[in-house]
């Protein structure tokens, strides 16, 4: 007997070859069906474990099957695969005719550093009593101690090295005016020894959006002994709309629990509608991300403490408890937070040549012009040009 997630992937992959064979996009066009502009995705909740399984079943059907093992396809950009567009969080600028998404390094410039720095007293420590007890070992012992003292001290050199050089973030800045794709990649090495800090070498790479293809994608990462599934979003890259060879694949935005595809596909649809002129900036009660480390120094030292500093929460019950208890760590919540903001803000900001900023309208929106754009959808070049010769 099949399982409810085996006939949601039946029927949607029985549809897909049905209307395929007969010249038609994914969508169904039936009474009972989803809208003419809608796939068969908008219909169910792809949140659990039954939903996930049934979605990268989709894998094994030539309509959905994607570059690389476990790689979902989603419909062309004529056909929406949600009925709730958001951007899950994963904005990091808007522009008025332009969205920047992050990738998942935006919220986590400072912990290699604040790990390495927490562990510095360890081996200064143990450089000590090396030092002092010198005469107490062999010199093989000596030797050997003092090889793995200089591999701990390049571990720690290269954690520090690594959040204090190249860019905060690699962007992926879709451009709706000029309906293009500009993916930002930070090309920093981490074993030169130039630059010092803040960013090195850095490739823009633009594409056309007529041909991209959305993806959604299952990886397994192993912690110990213990399996985690994840998934992410990303954009496949063909050579042109009538050549399906591959030239490029890159993420749009961090990844999620494998459990929670309904995310990324909320996330493609936002995307989407903002691309062909379907969709506003951001819909209500989404917004762009706001790394902690951008806050002031302020702020970052009041990481962590719910009733203390900018962006507090209202006092309640809860978060009385809650301070009480973050009060206790501020040890490492002062430090986290300055080491934090400082890595931050020696990494380099990510910038776009004028051409590209012209394009999306100019600088990034912020507070009283961000919330005039935030609902704008501006028609296309085609419909702009439809309603003059009319």
């Amino acid at each position: 007997m099949m399982s409810k997630g085996d006939r949601k992937a039946a029927r949607i992959a029985e549809r897909a070859q049905q209307e395929g064979a007969q010249g038609k996009p994914y969508g169904s066009f039936e009474p009972d069906g989803p809208a003419a502009h809608e796939s068969d995705f908008v219909l169910y909740d792809w949140t659990g474990q039954a939903a996930s399984d049934a979605f990268f079943a989709l894998h094994n059907e030539p309509a959905f099957k994607g570059l690389g093992t476990d790689a979902v396809l989603l419909p062309p950009h004529s056909l929406s695969v949600s009925r709730t567009p958001n951007t899950s969080g994963s904005v990091i600028e808007a522009y008025p005719h332009g969205l920047a998404y992050a990738d998942q390094i935006a919220g986590m410039v400072g912990m290699a550093a604040f790990g390495a720095l927490m562990f510095s007293p360890l081996a200064g420590l143990y450089i000590y009593d090396s030092i002092v007890r010198f005469n107490q070992f062999g010199i093989f012992s000596t030797l050997f101690g003092w090889l793995c003292l200089a591999f701990s001290t390049s571990i720690l050199y290269f954690l520090i090295r690594w959040d204090i050089t190249g860019y905060r973030y690699a962007p992926v800045l879709f451009d709706r005016a000029a309906g293009k794709v500009h993916v930002f990649f930070d090309q920093t090495l981490l074993f030169r020894w130039l630059p010092l800090w803040g960013g090195g070498k850095h490739e823009i790479q633009t594409y056309d959006w007529s041909c991209l293809r959305g993806q959604v994608t299952r990886s397994r990462v192993f912690t110990g002994n213990t399996a985690q599934e994840l998934a992410s979003l990303s954009c496949v890259v063909v050579r042109g709309p009538q050549d399906p060879t591959v030239v490029a694949q890159f993420e749009v935005g961090g990844s999620t629990n494998a459990l929670a595809v309904q995310l990324l596909l909320d996330r493609w649809e936002h995307v989407r509608r903002f691309m062909e002129h379907e969709g506003p900036l951001f819909v209500q009660d989404d917004g762009p991300y706001v790394p902690p480390a951008t806050q002031s120094l302020w702020g970052a030292l009041c990481w962590g403490q719910p009733l203390i500093g900018p962006g507090r929460h209202a006092p309640s019950v809860g978060m009385v408890l809650a301070q009480i208890f973050t009060a206790f760590f501020v040890w490492f919540t002062v430090p986290f937070g300055l080491v934090g903001w400082l890595c931050f803000h020696i990494k380099d900001k990510p910038k776009w040549p004028a051409e590209i900023l012209a394009s999306v309208g100019g600088n990034p929106l912020r507070g009283k012009d961000l919330e005039a754009w935030r609902g704008v959808v501006p028609a296309s070049n085609l419909e702009s040009e439809k309603s003059k010769s009319a």
